[in-house]
């Protein structure tokens, strides 16, 4: 049995063998494969297996073969095919030859985050395996044998993760972005930092704005729609101002002599300064600073958070930190430059000639038909009679008399330049070694005025240099320099705006060569711009410098010395021959602020960390002193020649206004206390204490301001671990005291504070303000309580936060009886008032995806704030304004701050084109006793939207803000209703083209009155239509489409050099379109002053640009 089986074996051995070793003759051209294999099976036998699919992949082939085994046919047949065989007894197999994967290839590569800095301990992997690598200090990384199909999962904590794509590049580039609302990022609090998980009180860390997202000259600007609970109002339009910015609702009733009493605390780098658009003890403004030197803002919302600051911070707190370098990474430059032309939306068109005098005469007409009512209906004295019709003839004579000139001038459009041109040069460099680090900017900004004359330029510079001496002890300072010239910013429109249309373009002379009035004292436009000439120039000085050592057990102590000094003049000049400076020959005015503050802290802090428990404390003291002089002088009597218009040239000086010299100063001491714990990341307390001394105060001069805060991370439950819909949630509240008297000048405490140099003379100066040595501290308690949610594996986030702030020793000024001395107010602590609302924020991300995939993030921001005065000491209405030909502002118990005493205007009459008042006593007069108390001010809602796209090197990003309930009360508007005096005069100055949609006939239905002269009938002011009322209200409301900007990164696409990290061209678009009112014509709905009232009539300006970004 065993020999019959060997025998067989050998057998089929010897038959596979004979199949073999037989020999094959082959000669065919480009012919099919599936001809071959007929042609080898006949040859050789064989049967050949295989299927229509594998043949289609397969080229034709010329084959000359002469006396080969199988084998070897086969192998010459499909040396160039994707196919393979296998011989198996008589068959040969077909099978598909799988190609083999390219050779791994080692890939290298940087990690940078948004702002070009290079970032530690990001965690590289190859997705699908267990390869990776960790970044080091420079941000870089390699992986060896790396398949170039891999694709590559990049994630750090705080960042957003990644997956790129390998393909054939051996050098990766990736830039992360900062996850949204990162629990594990770092933010910025009072004297420290914290994670944001660790938090237990309100504050919002504003993501970085790009140049071309915030195309103005300061930083308030660029928060706008960006923080729930931050109240930005552009006011004026003019370059270089700063808006005015609350933070959940006033809590003062007035503004201090710079005018920031309510704005928020502003700390840059730790020094605290009074941040205003002017004023003399302004010892800073935000217009000075650079935006792009800014790292970071966090904006301190709740007394918890805030009250570290104590007496100064109940408006809040915005802390800004600016740009330094970092140890152990490599020198990068950053260059950012646009150019773009300002272009104004002033919706205001001024009658032209032939509407002028059909106004004027139409106006005067009314008056006449007036007239012959009053005496037709009877009733009338002969002496009344006469004195009537003697009106009736001077009116009549005007419209006889009215001479109108051939020239149609649009006076506005003659003195706004035809482009107005915004240009922003910035450049930086940073970097660090292990045991330095440095960074130094400069910075070059100028914007015209878009309207009428004027230019702001800034020139800026900043260097921050870190050293470690020891490895327990470092130092560094931290010096900004800034120079800004605004140059005829005031240059004033009114002229320009009631410049009659028909007046010509060549300014009336007087024979002694100066400007003469063209017609009724109406000054030429041209002569008043050319007549004035404004400079301020301010340089501003800040630094820093700090010293830290690390002591045993976690101790650290950090001391620090920052200042900002301010040097600030101010030249005014009417030449000569101005209508303003005729009179004198010339006046020229010269007026300084120069300041000083400096603050001194020391800092010791204490970390732990045992078993669950971890947190931190830290016991500080703090010095602030501020100085600051105003000196001033003017000067008369210049020659009549335009060159030697120069101050060494008058020959004279002003008596009253002579080597002004005046000097305040103030000072505080604080020592402060704070304890931050957490046990097991779920159970978190903060507690702090700060007791401030002040200067300004005198019998009352200490206070305390404690807070406490305590926090719940829920989704840190055992309970809460199986739920996959919500990724963290915790619930946080806080009770604190915050205090203010920042509205309160030197002079409220005593009558006699500040040195005068009069005559080259020490004196001292008596205010008209009666001194309080009584005076307290505001104090405002707040109560907060929040809830911060995420949802699908935090791509969903929410924040909602309900607040109460309850401010009392309100400070205010009373009139007081000339009887009292002379004085005519004081300062005093008069009342209080609440403030109550909602904070939301919420914000979606797309899911991670590849560096080339469409990303998105849309955010959405709000506020809900209801102010009320709930205590006015006698239960008196206190004044808060008076505007000139307009309404006055009160402070009213029950009602919000910003309310207007106005009538209450029901209407037009149809029938005699008047103005319907509400009769509110119902006595049958119309007087100052039927105007009702209206709020106009505070909105109900206000917030942003946000959004940002990026695709495979596009970008785009589009901002919204908007405010809801508000009132405005258009004073301009109320002005443009005086339409000249019934007298000899016959003066009538332009006005705006919307007064033609006026009433003209009985029956009409319009908004506007009739136009009419003088008194309008019996009974009836000449002011009747033009008085203060809701006829002039509108609704504040608005929707504006305040940025929209596209660009596309050039580098490692079409720009293929190492040498850049970035190279980015963008586009952009400012101030694009407002949705407001449509009674507001030409005004703007955010330039209303505190109590709505809206004077300036300049809406913001709309800037196109195009600009460059590149980092290498």
């Amino acid at each position: 049995m065993k020999l019959s089986a060997v025998l067989m074996l050998g057998a089929c051995m010897q038959l596979s063998a004979t199949g073999y070793s037989q020999r094959l003759q082959l000669s065919l051209n480009n012919a099919p494969v599936s001809k071959v294999f007929s042609e080898l099976h006949r040859q050789s036998g064989y049967t050949f297996v295989y299927t229509a699919s594998q043949l289609r992949q397969a080229e034709k082939v010329t084959l000359n073969l002469k006396d080969v085994t199988l084998v070897q046919a086969l192998d010459s047949c499909l040396r160039n095919l994707p196919l393979a065989y296998i011989i198996r007894d008589n068959m040969v197999i077909i099978r598909e030859n799988p190609v083999p994967p390219p050779p791994p290839i080692r890939v290298s590569g940087f990690i940078y985050d948004e702002n070009g800095q290079p970032v530690p301990g990001v965690s590289v992997g190859v997705k699908g395996t267990t390869k990776g690598a960790i970044t080091n200090a420079n941000g870089e990384f390699t992986l060896p044998e790396v398949a170039p199909d891999a694709v590559l999962v990049v994630s750090s904590i705080g960042y957003q993760a990644q997956e790129v794509a390998v393909g054939s590049r051996p050098v990766l580039k990736v830039v992360l972005k900062i996850a949204p609302q990162a629990l594990d990022e770092r933010v910025v609090i009072g004297y420290g930092s914290a994670r944001r998980r660790d938090l237990t009180g309100s504050i919002a860390k504003v993501a970085t704005v790009q140049p071309e997202q915030n195309m103005s000259s300061n930083t308030v600007n660029g928060l706008q729609g960006r923080v729930a609970g931050l109240f930005v109002k552009q006011g004026d339009s003019r370059p270089g101002a700063v808006p005015q910015f609350t933070i959940r609702g006033v809590q003062t009733l007035q503004t201090n002599e710079a005018g920031s009493g309510t704005n928020p605390l502003i700390v840059i780098d730790g020094l605290v300064i009074d941040a205003a658009s002017n004023g003399a003890n302004a010892n800073y403004s935000l217009a000075n600073l650079n935006p792009q030197d800014i790292e970071s803002i966090e904006v301190l919302k709740d007394a918890a958070s805030s009250a570290i600051y104590g007496a100064r911070g109940a408006q809040g707190v915005v802390l800004i930190t600016t740009k330094k370098g970092n140890f152990n990474s490599k020198t990068r430059v950053n260059v950012n430059a646009y150019w773009g032309t300002t272009k104004s939306v002033f919706n205001y068109n001024p009658l032209n000639s032939e509407q002028y005098s059909m106004i004027f005469k139409e106006a005067r007409n009314n008056r006449i038909s007036d007239i012959d009512k009053q005496i037709a209906g009877g009733g009338l004295t002969p002496e009344q009679i006469a004195g009537l019709n003697n009106e009736k003839d001077l009116i009549q004579a005007q419209i006889d008399n009215l001479d109108m000139g051939t020239a149609d001038n649009n006076w506005l459009k003659k003195v706004t330049p035809s482009q107005a041109i915004t240009k922003n040069v910035q450049t930086s460099l940073a970097g660090g070694t292990d045991k330095t680090t440095y960074y130094l900017s400069f910075g070059q900004y100028s914007e015209d005025n878009a309207v009428g004359k004027g230019r702001f330029t800034r020139y800026s510079g900043k260097l921050a240099v870190t050293q470690k001496i020891f490895n327990w002890f470092k130092a560094g300072a931290d010096i900004s320099i800034s120079n800004v010239l605004d140059k005829d910013i005031d240059a004033p429109l009114y002229y320009a705006m009631l410049a009659r249309p028909d007046m010509p373009e060549e300014i009336k002379y007087n024979d002694d060569g100066t400007y003469g009035y063209w017609y009724g004292l109406q000054e030429h436009p041209y002569a008043t711009r050319d007549g004035y000439a404004k400079t301020t120039r301010t340089w501003n000085y800040v630094g820093n410098f700090f010293a830290e050592i690390t002591l045993p057990k976690n101790f650290s102590f950090r001391t620090m010395l920052a200042a900002s000094k301010n040097n600030n003049v101010s030249e005014t000049f009417d030449n000569p021959i101005s209508y303003y400076g005729q009179a004198m020959r010339g006046v020229y005015k010269n007026e300084g602020v120069n300041g000083l503050r400096y603050t001194w802290n020391n800092v010791l802090s204490y970390r732990f960390d045992v078993s669950k428990w971890r947190g931190d404390a830290l016991l500080g003291q703090e010095y602030t002193d501020n100085n600051y002089n105003v000196t001033g002088f003017s000067m008369t009597g210049f020659p009549s020649t335009p060159s030697l218009w120069k101050p060494g040239n008058a020959s004279s000086f002003d008596n009253n206004f002579v080597s002004k010299n005046r000097e305040f100063r103030e000072n505080s001491q604080s020592f402060f206390l704070r304890t931050n714990m957490s046990w097991d990341h779920k159970y978190l307390f903060s507690a702090s204490v700060r007791r401030d001394g002040s200067s300004k105060l005198k019998d009352f001069r200490y206070a305390w301001f404690p807070a406490v805060s305590a926090g719940w991370v829920v989704s840190s439950e055992p309970f809460m671990k199986g739920q996959k819909w919500i990724s963290y949630l915790k619930i946080r509240t806080s009770y604190g005291i915050t205090g203010n008297i920042r509205p309160l000048g030197l002079n409220d405490v005593s009558n006699l504070v500040a040195t005068q140099t009069y005559l080259n003379a020490p004196a001292l100066q008596l205010y008209n303000r009666l001194g309080n040595p009584a005076l307290k501290w505001e104090r405002t308690r707040q109560q907060d309580i929040g809830v911060e949610a995420r949802f699908l594996n935090d791509r969903l986030s929410a924040t909602v936060e309900y607040y109460t702030k309850k401010t009392d020793a309100l400070l205010s000024s009373i009139f007081i009886p000339a009887s009292a001395g002379g004085f005519s107010s004081q300062r005093v602590n008069l009342g209080a008032m609440d403030n109550r609302g909602v904070d939301i924020a919420v914000s979606y991300s797309s899911a991670a995806a590849g560096a080339n995939s469409f990303k998105w993030n849309v955010g959405v921001v709000g506020n809900i704030n209801r102010n009320r005065i709930t205590e006015l000491r006698d239960n008196i209405m206190n004044y808060a304004g008076y505007y000139p030909g307009g309404p006055m502002g009160f402070v009213v118990v029950g009602q919000p701050v910003g309310m207007l005493q106005l009538y209450n205007a029901l209407g037009i009459d149809p029938q005699t084109g008047d103005v319907i008042y509400e009769d509110v006593n119902k006595d049958g007069v119309i007087n100052q006793a039927d105007m009702i108390y209206v709020p106009t001010s505070q909105p109900k809602f206000s917030g942003g939207f946000n959004f940002d796209a990026s695709w495979k090197g596009f970008s785009a990003s589009a901002q919204f803000v908007y405010t809801v309930g508000n009132k405005i009360y258009n004073l301009s508007d109320q002005g443009a209703r005086f339409y000249g005096l019934s007298d000899e005069s016959g003066v009538m100055d332009n006005m705006p083209d919307w007064v033609l949609d006026r009433w003209t006939k009985p029956g009409d239905n319009s908004h506007y009155p009739r136009a009419v002269t003088g008194p309008h009938g019996a009974g009836k002011t000449s002011d009747w239509n033009s008085r203060p009322s809701t006829l002039f209200l509108f609704n504040g409301s608005f929707l504006r489409f305040k940025n929209f900007t596209l660009g596309y990164d050039f580098a490692g696409r079409i720009v293929k050099s190492k040498a850049f990290e970035q190279l980015r061209l963008y586009g952009a678009v400012q101030n694009i379109f407002v949705i407001k009112d449509r009674g507001l014509k030409s005004g703007d709905p955010e330039q209303a002053l505190e109590n709505g009232v809206q004077l300036a009539i300049v809406p913001m300006p709309r800037t196109i640009s195009i600009g460059i970004n590149a980092r290498f």
